[in-house]
Parts: structure tokens; sequence; C-alpha cells
């Protein structure tokens, strides 16, 4: 690439040193000048134009396997949209990866060594999960875990529902118990 852009601007100082020359033979006018330049210019820009650009950009399906973990807070509710931070087992001060999760609460990363990998969700409201993940082989691009997840119980939320019901219920009944017995 720079080879290529030194080969164009050494062709542009010939070009104006052929043009600037005092020759009888290449006696031309000015603008006759300005417009061979202009023109030389032109057909170099469109012969490679890649020396305009600082660096490309590109994208590809990876073929490695992520990972994917789900977030929900007791009740069922997902943690859709919360702060997201992952860490490696080589470093647990610097977040190797920060994103938010999704509208499904799921935050997902490419693991690149083995080790216990973190990820902490925070929705900044007080809750706050975090999950360990053990890795323990990463050949073939295939995650081999050695951890166990807690279920996540969606259900789980109607229980907690209905013991806060209960409980409060007795609190009112002992509330007015109470009332009564004072009076």
């Amino acid at each position: 690439m720079l080879k290529k852009f030194l080969a164009f601007g050494l062709l542009l100082c010939g070009l104006n040193f052929i043009l600037n020359n005092n020759n009888a033979s290449l006696n031309l006018n000015a603008a006759v000048h300005k417009l061979v330049k202009i023109f030389a210019l032109i057909i170099l820009i469109l012969i490679n134009n890649n020396f305009a650009y600082a660096h490309g950009t590109g994208w590809r399906v990876s073929d490695f396997k992520a990972l994917s973990l789900e977030f929900a807070y007791s009740d069922g509710e997902l943690m859709s949209y919360c702060e997201a931070k992952i860490y490696s087992p080589s470093d647990n001060k610097i977040a190797f990866q920060t994103m938010r999760t999704d509208e499904l609460g799921r935050a997902a990363f490419t693991p690149n060594q083995t080790g216990e990998w973190r990820v902490i969700v925070n929705d900044n409201q007080g809750h706050r999960a975090e999950a360990k993940i053990n890795i323990e082989n990463l050949d073939n691009n295939n995650l081999n875990l050695n951890s166990q997840a807690p279920a996540l119980s969606l259900s789980q939320g109607i229980y907690i529902r209905a013991l806060l019901g209960v409980s409060l219920l007795f609190n009112i009944a002992a509330i007015i118990l109470l009332k009564r017995r004072g009076k």
C-alpha cells in the first residue's frame, strides 16, 4: 500500500517536472498544464483509490462458540437492559467485556481461555447477580463447562407473592388484635 502511494507520488512529481520544463517541444500554456495535472491525479485516484483510506472494516460470522447466560429477578421478571461486565480468569479488575443484557435478560460472550469466568449483571437499583462459569476446555470451538447454574424458575415469583400476601394478612391481623387489647 505504501509502495503504491510512493509510486503515485513519484509519478506526479515527474509529470510536474515535465510540464514545468521550458523546452520548446513542451511549450504549453498554463491552463493546459493545470488540466493535465488534474486529469493525471484523477486517473491515479481511479486506478487505486485504496490509498485514500486509513483502514477498512469488515465482518464475518465467527466459528467460535459463544456462551449465553440468562438473568432474572427472583420473581421471574427478566433483567432486561442491565449493565453486564465479564471478567476473565486472568484479570479480576478490568472487565474483558462490558455490555447490556438484551430484552430477554441475556448476556453472551466468547471465552478465549480456560478457567473461571465471572459475569456480573447490575441494574443500578440495588439488584446484582453474579455467575461464575468454569471453562475447562476450548478444543474444536466446543465449550466444556464445569459449572452448574442454579435453575432459573419463573414460577418462583408466584410462591414469593403468595408468601408476601399471607404475611401481610398476618401483620394486619396482629395490628388489629394489638389495638383491641389496648382499649
